[in-house]
């Protein structure tokens, strides 16, 4: 295929409305494909509303299409937009593409539903699994953010191992080390925190990051000694985990609080001044929050999950073997009363955040849409 005559679509649904996990993901891949040469003659991205990107994220040989529909985005996917792909030599979509794909479908996957099931309510898994399935299927090329998502690609959804290309995601290179041990003035007042030292938890209120279960290792930390600390926890409830309620029911309306959405400026701010940030997971495809805190300087307290073991980045974090409250409370225990430990941490998580870029992964995940083209 020649090089000059070849356009690539990407469907980007996941950047309308306030930017979590993929849609940042995606925002980071079209920010560096905006600033490199690419083989594709253009690169055309289709949203049904107007993207929530910083100013100047799209330039270049890259190009915004918004298709406005009243419909939900799975069904603008799958009805309004296949007609506009036709001229696209290859799709690329974060999970889905439409059941009827124009074109060289690629897909990439940043975990899945099936390996944890009882993490998801039904129709979460009803609504949307068919589509990933079918997706990961049908794509010439599947992209997955780490070798645990391999496997579960293979295992559940009997993708041809052959097809998938591991690629890590990245740190954006603003996340770095602003000091600070106390939430900052800014913060404290935009949020209603009190300035105190704290521990952070960033990410989507998942049941399988166990949010019940940090709130219990919190609450029984402060009963086993006196600490000025509170505990923050940033990230939408998009499955009803009801945090304040949670929090309410354990008596720590003065001591632990949640912020639905902070925009990038301020969780670097909140990253790089928190004693520890706490990611109580079982499961995940490849952490974006972990690589982020680490880079800000933040110890890690998480619990054992495949991917960590990929990329070194166990040794960088305080890692529990044993899932529970009384685990995770001695851990925060430790990082209090043990400084240097805290230190050590913060120093193996900055070498480690170091080793992962966007620019790589961008480049990384171009060359594997220049593979599904047949461009050499």
């Amino acid at each position: 295929m020649r090089r000059d005559d070849v356009e690539l679509a990407v469907i980007a649904r996941r950047l309308c409305g306030p930017l979590t996990g993929v849609g940042r993901y995606l925002e980071y891949l079209l920010y560096y494909w905006s600033r490199n040469e690419t083989p594709f003659r253009r690169i055309l991205v289709y949203a049904p509303a107007e993207p929530s990107l910083e100013p100047g994220t799209i330039t270049g040989s890259v190009g915004l299409r918004v298709l406005r529909s009243p419909w939900p985005p799975l069904v603008w996917e799958n009805l309004a937009l296949p007609a506009r792909l036709e001229n696209a030599a290859v799709v690329f979509g974060p999970y889905t593409l439409p059941w009827r794909c124009p074109g060289i479908g690629v897909v990439s996957n940043l975990g899945i539903y099936e390996s944890r099931p009882e993490d998801f309510s039904w129709w979460q898994r009803a609504r949307t699994s068919p589509f990933f399935r079918h997706s990961a299927r049908q794509a010439r090329l599947v992209i997955a953010n780490s070798a645990s998502t391999r496997g579960d690609l293979i295992e559940y959804y009997g993708v041809e191992g052959g097809k998938v290309r591991v690629i890590y995601p990245g740190v954006d290179e603003a996340f770095q080390p602003r000091g600070g041990e106390t939430i900052p003035p800014r913060l404290a007042k935009a949020y209603g925190v009190p300035a105190r030292p704290f521990f952070l938890f960033v990410g989507k209120l998942s049941r399988r990051r166990n949010i019940p279960m940090l709130l219990d290792a919190f609450a029984r930390l402060r009963r086993e000694m006196s600490v000025p600390h509170v505990l923050v926890l940033v990230g939408p409830d998009y499955l009803g985990i009801d945090a304040p309620r949670l929090i309410a029911e354990r008596g720590l309306e003065a001591a632990a609080f949640y912020i639905p959405f902070a925009p990038r400026e301020d969780l670097m701010e909140l990253y790089s001044a928190a004693a520890a940030f706490v990611l109580p997971t079982l499961h995940e495809g490849f952490s974006f929050t972990i690589l982020e805190a680490m880079a800000c300087g933040a110890p890690v307290i998480t619990f054992a999950h495949p991917p960590l073991g990929e990329a070194g980045v166990q040794e960088a974090a305080l890692v529990l073997d044993r899932p529970g409250a009384e685990a995770l409370s001695r851990a925060m225990r430790e990082l209090i009363e043990r400084p240097e430990r805290r230190e050590d941490l913060r120093r193996r998580g900055l070498a480690c955040a170091a080793r992962f870029s966007w620019k790589q992964a961008a480049a990384e995940t171009m060359t594997v849409l220049c593979e599904a083209a047949g461009i050499r």
